[in-house]
């Protein structure tokens, strides 16, 4: 079993997405994760994703999905005794991750100075949507709002349709994904040092960086992208997406050996005049009158028999796919990468996904089920320390549930 955080206790205080994500990393790499939850439903994706029946037992798919590994307890963290108790967890945790909206860590008493002068060998970890400083630090926003925010949707539409955004919630995921990388290199960092660390992750931030190689050229040179629609970012002319007799298809002949293997795959097809194209310059100069050449070959054929033609010629090429296509391909399946686990609030198996690698050529998967709301909260009281009647009565004050 590969869990190197194994015996690391971490402090979760997130919902939605970005921040769960971000604890389900490490959860699967080990970590002991306490999910601290609102008195009132809890995790807002609980009630989430589309099935209902799941969502009216506050396990909807939309925490599902991340949540697997974790323990959950349910504090009235805008009480004073239950600040105390999260505190009190806090003072024996390797990490603390929040991703409460900038300054609202103040009224609930946790700050990072209050937090490291209980624990001075904290990871305190800060997730927002804008970064802790700034005009815009004290902003929320979801992922949608960031891509349109960070200009990526000025370049995944087209002249026609205007801005587009990504369909799914990638800055969530690669926030999660950059918070958890911070994360671990800070625990070994304090174990070298002895000294708390405080990260600040931002969706902004992490947009900007995804976006690294047409920022990086704006700022250098002035280049501002354009609606880039379905060509290929690299803008060669020989790349980009063809219609075919079935589904379109995606092309990549971006260097010249690629390209010369694809005159030599067209060919098999109909005669494809290679020396006429040999010149990157006049490929360039005459762009739309190469692609229409293309085209005219590609749609005489189905995607399903390009996609192999070329890939035997070692042209990166494949067929647009539905979501259904893609997870019924071999490929997919033969990479694990989401596995059951049962869950006995629902009575059935379900597929959550993996961590994103393999190691030493094994999926590193979950275990244990997402925790029912609240269901570790009387298990967890002990270890700092209650006893049944305590917690009995911070029951009754509505403190705890």
């Amino acid at each position: 079993m590969f869990k190197p955080l194994k015996g690391i206790k971490v402090v979760d205080i997130t919902g939605v997405l970005a921040g769960p994500y971000s604890t389900y990393q490490l959860a699967l790499l080990g970590a002991d994760v306490i999910k601290i939850e609102r008195i009132k439903g809890g995790d807002w994706t609980r009630t989430g994703g589309k099935d209902k029946e799941l969502s009216k037992k506050f396990m909807g798919t939309s925490f599902l999905i991340q949540n697997s590994e974790k323990k959950s307890i349910q504090i009235d963290l805008k009480s004073k005794y239950g600040q105390k108790i999260a505190l009190k967890l806090i003072e024996n945790a390797d990490v603390l991750v929040e991703n409460l909206r900038p300054g609202k860590l103040k009224k609930i008493g946790l700050t990072w100075e209050k937090v490291s002068s209980v624990n001075n060998k904290i990871v305190f970890c800060s997730i927002s949507a804008f970064g802790q400083d700034g005009p815009f630090s004290k902003r929320g926003a979801y992922d949608h709002i960031i891509q349109g925010m960070s200009g990526i949707m000025t370049t995944t539409g087209t002249k026609d349709s205007g801005p587009t955004k990504v369909g799914a919630a990638y800055i969530d995921y690669a926030t999660g994904l950059n918070a958890a990388f911070a994360i671990t290199a800070a625990l070994y960092q304090v174990k070298l040092n002895k000294k708390p660390i405080k990260i600040d992750v931002s969706m902004m931030d992490t947009s900007m960086l995804l976006m690294a190689n047409m920022v990086t050229e704006h700022l250098n040179s002035g280049w501002v992208p354009k609606p880039m629609g379905n060509e290929a970012q690299s803008g060669s002319p020989s790349s980009g997406m063809y219609k075919t007799k079935s589904s379109p298809i995606l092309l990549a002949a971006n260097t010249n050996d690629q390209f010369f293997s694809l005159c030599d795959a067209l060919n098999t097809i109909l005669p494809f005049d290679k020396n006429k194209w040999k010149s990157l310059q006049f490929r360039n100069d005459n762009k739309e009158k190469l692609r229409l050449e293309i085209q005219k070959i590609f749609s005489l054929k189905t995607a399903e028999f390009l996609e192999k033609l070329l890939n035997d010629f070692e042209v990166p090429s494949g067929k647009i796919r539905t979501i259904p296509e893609a997870v019924s391909e071999k490929q997919f399946i033969s990479r694990k990468l989401w596995n059951k686990v049962y869950i006995n609030d629902i009575n059935k198996d379900f597929l959550v996904p993996s961590i994103g690698f393999k190691v030493n050529d094994r999926v590193v998967a979950p275990k244990k089920p997402p925790p029912t709301l609240g269901g570790d909260t009387k298990s967890i009281l002990h270890t700092i320390g209650l006893d049944d009647n305590e917690i009995q009565s911070l029951r009754k004050k509505c403190i705890v549930k």
